[in-house]
């Protein structure tokens, strides 16, 4: 059954209001949710953006879309990707950790967590200090971080239960 809500709503005011809920969402991301074509997605992204009611920053990877009210949206550019936001929920868990502790903990190697540390630290999410001969990090502002994660939520949610069905697939497999 189709809701009149549904009818009236234009494809501009469901990508906003997608972005306002999903910060730091890109562009493939709001198609896939939305259902849209790429061309429409495209074309209402850049209304918005001149109207003033969204911000886009770009990453080295994604070109990341905010609602204009959004302060951190850095930080959950970052968080929106699994890597970083990985580390992150690690460090929540096991702080401080060592470089070493974070790349078995989380099954990347060494240069891979090297390269989102550093992107962590120039963000001040992360900060090192030095106990004897090793680096060890933890969160700047745990407080800060645990808010940004709670907006990228249905990103976390999502990569959660991503995991969750490649456990059960590979239990099918075996």
């Amino acid at each position: 059954m189709i809701c009149m809500d549904e009818i009236l709503e234009s494809p501009k005011d469901k990508i906003l209001d997608f972005i306002t809920n999903n910060p730091s969402s890109h562009l493939r991301k709001i198609k896939n949710n939305l259902g849209f074509s790429m061309g429409t997605v495209q074309y209402y992204l850049t209304m918005l953006e001149r109207e003033g009611k969204i911000k886009s920053t770009k990453t080295k990877f994604y070109k990341n879309y905010y609602h204009i009210n959004e302060s951190d949206d850095e930080i959950l550019s970052v968080l929106n990707l699994d890597s970083p936001r990985n580390i992150v929920i690690f460090l929540i868990q096991h702080e401080p950790s060592t470089h070493q502790e974070i790349a078995q903990g989380i099954g990347l190697s060494s240069s891979t967590i090297s390269w989102h540390m550093k992107r962590l630290i120039e963000l001040q999410v992360v900060q090192t200090e030095y106990s004897g001969k090793y680096t060890v990090y933890r969160l700047r502002d745990r407080n800060n971080v645990l808010s940004n994660l709670n907006k990228c939520k249905s990103t976390v949610w999502n990569a959660m239960i991503s995991n969750m069905t490649d456990v059960f697939s590979a239990f099918d497999e075996k």
